[in-house]
């Protein structure tokens, strides 16, 4: 591109895609470009789009700049109108003019254009920006107050590069209190604070108020910088067990690797504190000690969901009754089923009915009961199943009874058809698909029953071409 400001359309137009370049002309012609500026290398002015008030343009080198309108992209049309009304007008370069002024004059300018409200605010982010950046932090808070707040926020993120400590901690602060998740500013605001000699204590206080990962790291950085501070910090009373995870965590990073494991082991309450553990011990390679903690886990809390993690873990290196036990009990499963009935043997035949009213997934009840060929325990469920399970269903059958797999298949694609809709008609045609696996033309014997069913469904139709073929 020709230096800027150009100096006639072909220095800008083959920048701009055709239909915007067209629309910036057009509102060019029609007056809608109410004022333009020019400042140095920089073209500035006010654009009357379809908002009640005009969009504020600003363009430079390389097309580069911003505007007010939503337009996702950059140049936009009102770029493009200015361009064409700078070419029309030529107005003269303000920076001439401001370079031209004596000190006086310009301290005058100045005064004159604090009187304007919009200016003052300005400049006064310009000398006073620790003061300006305290006052948005005030509306920042009013803001929140009133149930919003993430512009003020934005623009506060732009000027954290011009204050200090004092004004990063309190934004930090201020960042708590949003009625939206703050994190993705929290962190952004914490990759200014680590430049600014952060204090491990004020990282603390506000991780305990809300313990998130990024304040959390943001202590751990700090606190290796000062660890004995910090250790000292992680003291005392810690009803959350929030200190005694960062203790253990910075006594890793430190290389102090008994002590760490003893924080871990000395606040062993919950599954949570389990899990961190073992964790730990694994990464460490103390795989024996690691399944010590995972069984006096599952002797604790054996019913408790968020244990899996752990069962898996016993299961996978020692797949002990119990293990195999606990684990169907949170989770069903047809591996642990089989391991059961190996180990358990003739006792087996007691603790199965009490495994199977565990069971809520009628495909793994029609697994369970196709392998031991229970065919009457089948024939009930299949009689009381929900139409919903149908396909769950007819995945397990399709194996052993291929013909009862294809009559489900095609319950439940005639059932999601009559209830119409777009995205029932793509289910239906992947229900058909698995179905093609079973038998190819019973699959397309199947679409077209359902086309001809609702002839006038044109996207049912499109959804089972590729299943009608030739039969079409």
């Amino acid at each position: 591109m020709r230096p800027f400001p150009p100096e006639d359309e072909a220095d800008f137009a083959p920048f701009f895609p055709e239909e915007v370049l067209a629309r910036g002309l057009a509102y060019a012609r029609e007056g809608r470009v109410r004022r333009v500026f020019r400042v140095g290398e920089r073209l500035l002015g006010e654009v009357q789009g379809s908002a009640p008030l005009p969009y504020r343009v600003e363009v430079g080198p390389g097309l580069s700049g911003r505007c007010g309108c939503p337009y996702p992209g950059f140049p936009c049309k009102h770029a493009a109108a200015l361009l064409y009304a700078y070419l029309e007008r030529r107005p003269g370069d303000l920076e001439a003019h401001l370079k031209a002024l004596s000190p006086e004059e310009a301290k005058r300018l100045l005064l004159r254009l604090s009187r304007v409200p919009e200016v003052a605010f300005l400049l006064k982010e310009i000398l006073a920006p620790e003061e300006a950046f305290r006052e948005g932090i005030r509306r920042l808070r009013q803001a929140f107050r009133l149930g919003g707040g993430e512009e003020a926020a934005k623009a506060l993120l732009l000027r954290l590069e011009e204050v200090g400590r004092e004004e990063v901690e309190a934004l930090l602060g201020t960042l708590l209190e949003a009625p939206f998740d703050p994190e993705p500013y929290l962190e952004e605001v914490l990759k200014r604070y680590q430049a600014l000699s952060p204090r491990p204590s004020f990282l603390l206080g506000l991780y305990l108020r809300h313990p998130s990962e990024a304040l959390g790291e943001a202590f751990l950085r700090a606190a290796e910088g000062a660890p004995e501070e910090a250790l000292s910090l992680l003291k005392g009373q810690d009803p959350s067990g929030l200190k005694r995870a960062l203790r253990a965590e910075l006594l890793f990073r430190l290389g102090r690797e008994e002590e760490a494991l003893w924080a871990l082991k000395e606040g062993l309450e919950g599954v949570e504190d389990y899990l961190l553990l073992v964790g730990r011990l694994l990464r460490l390679g103390r795989l024996e000690e690691a399944l010590f903690y995972a069984e006096e886990a599952r002797d604790w809390f054996g019913k408790d969901p968020r244990l899996l993690p752990l069962l898996d873990l016993l299961v996978a290196h020692r797949g002990r009754v119990e293990d195999h036990r606990a684990r169907f009990s949170l989770k069903p499963n047809l591996e642990d089923y089989l391991a059961l009935k190996a180990k358990l043997g003739k006792a087996f035949a007691e603790e199965r009915p009490a495994l199977l009213r565990r069971v809520r997934d009628p495909a793994l009840l029609a697994q369970i009961y196709l392998l031991e060929e229970d065919w009457k325990a089948l024939d009930r469920l299949l009689q009381r199943a929900s139409p919903e399970d149908y396909p769950a269903l007819a995945e397990a059958l399709a194996s052993r009874l291929p013909e009862e797999a294809l009559r489900l298949y095609r319950e439940a694609a005639f059932r999601l058809a009559a209830a119409g809709g777009r995205a029932r008609y793509r289910e239906v045609a992947a229900l058909l698909q698995r179905a093609s696996r079973l038998d190819p033309k019973a699959a397309q014997a199947m679409a077209l029953a359902l086309v001809q069913a609702y002839p006038r469904r044109r996207a049912l139709r499109e959804a089972l071409d590729p299943l009608l073929g030739k039969a079409s």
